[in-house]
């Protein structure tokens, strides 16, 4: 195992090795480099061994014969050798104090490469220069080290996943307290958001969905006042009732995160263009969308969304988000139970108010009507006419009283029966306008069919529309003043159809607007027939049932009131 062209090496024993130290002193050197701890390898000038004792016998694997006679690289790893000639005619070129290479990898027989402490001194003996290393193999001391930081990397990650479990039991239970401290809806969805926000989220959407999947409202909360009014703007979404922001999720019945939100992730949460531009405004980073469902039924969905700097949303932020729906959903589905419960008292009061006394005024006219035909009969008179037609008159009245409140119980109950059918949106404004030709030239208003386009097909239900559209007809009638002008027609919007209704009348002031569909509230308005405030009640419903949107257009000062009815353009199969 000698170097080539190298001189052979004559195993050296202490004993022949020239020493400083008297020769009777050479026996106990010997005995302590051989019972020395650490490896002990003494090379000539050319880095031939001399001496190799047990503890390097056992650290490398060799013999001592093995290797006395070669170079010490035969102990170092092949990228270690170069690097290390440096090193020893540094030393060559120093006293004989030990100069330290801390660090060093050594290379045993079986080809193992192992840590190792190190010094290396020089000896001048005669003019001969001799290399000692003491060596340590720190391997097991490396791995000993590796598992102690394991595990102290184990107990400090089990610590904090037990303190994140009890911040998370702790945030759980708040939130169950908080939610159902309120059953009312309103506080119970300002709520939510402010528990969200900041602590999970910087920004909030809540979308309340209604039984056929559509959008009612979007309950909004950013934790910088500086975008609340920006992320308001999105309350204004959908324009299509149908296309939420998260709809995918709500249709899939499953959470989903997106740790990284994309360009193209926001192009397809977004209805237009507008929507496109701010939700790339408001710079969502990383978004949770989780669907609310309670006893069946998905009452609406929840949107966390973090900003830029933030960290992006992981799967144990998704776990805690689904523990947060499901206290979310029963809370909410216990307000919504709550409100119509309410709702549903309100109703039977307004009812027993509607028979009570709207119900009484044509039946007290017919008992009236009938009380004088006995007194006629009985003096042998005919029965007068204008008699008969009053009672005709409050026959019909009674009778649409009766439907107008079976309608709106049927549209509490989601029962409003439809038979759909492709139409024509111009055969129906004419039907509409037809029925309604005799009231108004009885009041002198002028009802105007507006010209129209060629429209595309619609498929409704034929009866229901033109009940909706001569509601809202027969509303513009009752507030126009005489010699007003009432118009009706039908527009294309897109992939809608419009319906629309324009009076000349007094318009409807802005703090009634947000009420006029509401069931059973009348206008403080001058009328010449008072109203039960079922009629524009049953326009939404009956619109709601297609899949469309009933609204009152913003007001326009001397323009009268204007009414919308947008409904889809759609396939008989769609």
């Amino acid at each position: 195992m000698t170097s080539p062209g190298a001189p052979p090496a004559t195993p050296v024993d202490m004993a022949a090795v020239p020493s400083p130290v008297r020769t009777d002193a050479a026996p106990l050197l010997a005995g302590v480099i051989a019972h020395t701890a650490d490896a002990v390898i003494c090379t000539d000038g050319a880095q031939r061994i001399l001496i190799f004792n047990p503890a390097a016998e056992r650290v490398f694997g060799y013999r001592r014969d093995e290797v006395v006679g070669a170079r010490v690289d035969c102990l170092l790893p092949r990228s270690a050798r170069d690097a290390m000639r440096p090193w020893f005619d540094g030393v060559a070129a120093e006293s004989g104090d030990a100069s330290e290479q801390p660090h060093v990898w050594g290379r045993r027989k079986s080809g193992e490469l192992f840590p190792a402490e190190s010094s290396i001194s020089r000896l001048t003996i005669g003019g001969a220069t001799y290399f000692t290393a003491l060596l340590r193999d720190v391997s097991q001391e490396r791995r000993a080290a590796k598992e102690r930081a394991a595990m102290l990397a184990r107990t400090f990650a089990a610590r904090t996943a037990a303190e994140r479990a009890e911040q998370r039991m702790t945030f759980l239970a708040d939130i169950g307290e908080i939610l159902h401290s309120s059953l009312a809806v309103e506080e119970t969805f300002d709520a939510l958001l402010h528990l969200i926000v900041p602590e999970l989220a910087s920004c909030c959407v809540v979308e309340v969905l209604d039984a056929p999947g559509q959008m009612q409202r979007a309950h909004v909360l950013h934790g910088d006042p500086a975008m609340q009014a920006l992320v308001e703007r999105l309350a204004g979404y959908p324009r299509q009732l149908t296309h939420y922001l998260a709809r995918e999720s709500v249709d899939a019945g499953t959470a989903e995160l997106v740790a990284v939100v994309t360009d193209d992730e926001l192009r397809s949460l977004a209805e237009d263009d507008e929507h496109l531009e701010l939700l790339r405004t408001l710079q969502l980073s990383s978004l949770i969308i989780l669907p609310l469902h309670a006893h069946g039924r998905t009452l609406g969905a929840l949107m966390l969304a973090r900003g830029p700097g933030a960290a992006a949303y992981a799967e144990a932020d998704l776990s805690l988000a689904q523990a947060l729906a499901l206290r979310a959903a029963s809370a909410l589905d216990n307000a919504r139970l709550y409100d119509e419960a309410q709702r549903a008292v309100r109703a039977r009061e307004d009812v027993l108010g509607v028979v009570s006394h709207d119900l009484r005024t044509p039946l007290s006219v017919i008992a009236m009507c009938a009380t004088a035909m006995l007194g006629e009969a009985s003096a042998g008179q005919s029965p007068d006419p204008d008699t008969l037609e009053t009672i005709q008159r409050s026959a019909h009245w009674a009778q649409r009283l009766i439907q107008d409140l079976l309608d709106v119980s049927a549209i509490d109950a989601r029962g409003l029966s439809l038979v759909r059918g492709l139409e024509d949106p111009r055969l129906l404004v004419g039907r509409a306008v037809l029925l309604h030709g005799e009231l108004a030239t009885e009041r002198q208003i002028q009802l105007v069919t507006e010209p129209m386009d060629l429209l595309p097909l619609i498929d409704v239900d034929a009866d229901r529309i033109v009940q909706a559209l001569g509601n809202l007809i027969g509303n513009a009638l009752k507030f126009t003043p005489y010699g007003g002008v009432v118009r009706v027609g039908a527009a294309n919007d897109g992939d809608h159809v419009r319906l629309y209704v324009m009076d000349s009348g007094p318009g409807i002031p802005d703090e009634d607007a947000p009420h006029v569909f509401d069931r059973f509230w009348t206008a403080a308005r001058n009328a010449r027939v008072r109203g039960t405030g079922m009629g524009l009640a049953i326009v939404r419903g009956i619109v709601d049932a297609h899949g469309g949107e009933a609204w009152l257009e913003p007001a326009q000062p001397g323009c009268g009131a204007t009414f919308s009815i947008a409904l889809p353009v759609r396939s008989r199969a769609g």
